[in-house]
């Protein structure tokens, strides 16, 4: 039986791809695909595609026609930007009324923060903003279907999230962290895993949890990428304890997430690969030089 996936976000750097690749599938006849949209940013790529309904949906108004606008579908995945998260745990009591639903995927794509980072006081309140869904979904017993990632190929690249801008030639680590892996995640790669997961059967995926990092450069590797890329060596910046100090106290910044992925890469803490969470080897894509060139 053909399942409906229900996806918002799908003008955003995440949700148009996976829309794009859900809306495939959709044509194949192997989903029936709901996108729902705020009112007036209607996303006009998918109009009249086959197999797809757009669905308008205010979030900040009443429950219950967000209530009525998510019935039907089976499996939600919500790909909206960091500003749109504090809608989620009001999505996930509109799907968990819903008689139709199934699993839940939160847009919490980000790394595998511990316990030890929520209870840091600064570096807690950004994970539990973006875990507000998710965290709902368990207050309630709602089905999810959780990705992790890496750092997103464009924020590491471009935006050096975590200080290593392709376009400066510039790596920001210690000599611990260059010899350490750190975890990236190319946007299209993601796509794809969601995707898959989209086209999944619900109850195979609920209350699964999945990992979707693409490459694994050590902080070296990525000094030498960038010395090829802009054809002189690459400047590598120490990274201080009081640059750790001084990025962390940016909170308008996001300064303690930041500083998080960097503690993470000197200790390599990633619980990416942990048992009974998959590990998504599907990929088929570029290779780390040709996505990097992207931002150069």
């Amino acid at each position: 039986m053909v399942h409906t996936v229900g996806l918002m976000g799908a003008n955003g750097l995440v949700g148009r791809p996976t829309a794009q690749l859900l809306a495939q599938s959709a044509a194949q006849g192997k989903i029936n695909l709901v996108i729902l949209h705020r009112p007036g940013n209607i996303p006009v790529d998918f109009e009249g595609s086959t197999n797809v309904t757009l669905r308008a949906v205010d979030l900040d108004g009443p429950a219950a026609d967000l209530e009525q606008a998510v019935r039907g579908i089976q499996t939600f995945i919500n790909a909206v930007g960091f500003g749109a998260l504090p809608s989620e745990p009001k999505l996930v009591d509109a799907l968990a009324k819903s008689p139709d639903f199934v699993t839940f995927v939160p847009s919490t794509f980000s790394t595998t923060w511990t316990d030890e980072d929520v209870a840091d006081e600064e570096l807690g309140n950004i994970v539990r903003f973006i875990h507000g869904g998710l965290d709902r979904a368990h207050q309630i017993g709602a089905g999810t279907t959780v990705v992790y990632t890496g750092v997103f190929d464009i924020y590491f690249f471009e935006y050096a999230f975590v200080g290593s801008s392709v376009k400066q030639n510039l790596v920001w680590a210690n000599k611990t962290q260059l010899q350490n892996r750190i975890p990236i995640t190319s946007i299209e790669h993601l796509a794809s895993a969601l995707a898959r997961i989209g086209t999944a059967e619900p109850k195979s995926v609920k209350n699964t949890e999945h990992s979707v990092v693409t490459f694994w450069p050590t902080g070296n590797e990525i000094a030498e990428l960038y010395t090829k890329i802009n054809g002189k060596p690459a400047t590598i910046k120490d990274f201080t304890a009081a640059d750790r100090d001084e990025i962390r106290a940016d909170a308008a910044g996001f300064g303690p997430a930041k500083v998080g992925y960097w503690d993470h890469w000197k200790a390599d803490s990633w619980d990416y690969e942990q048992e009974g969470r998959s590990y998504d080897r599907a990929y088929q894509g570029p290779g780390i030089e040709e996505v990097a060139r992207r931002f150069a």
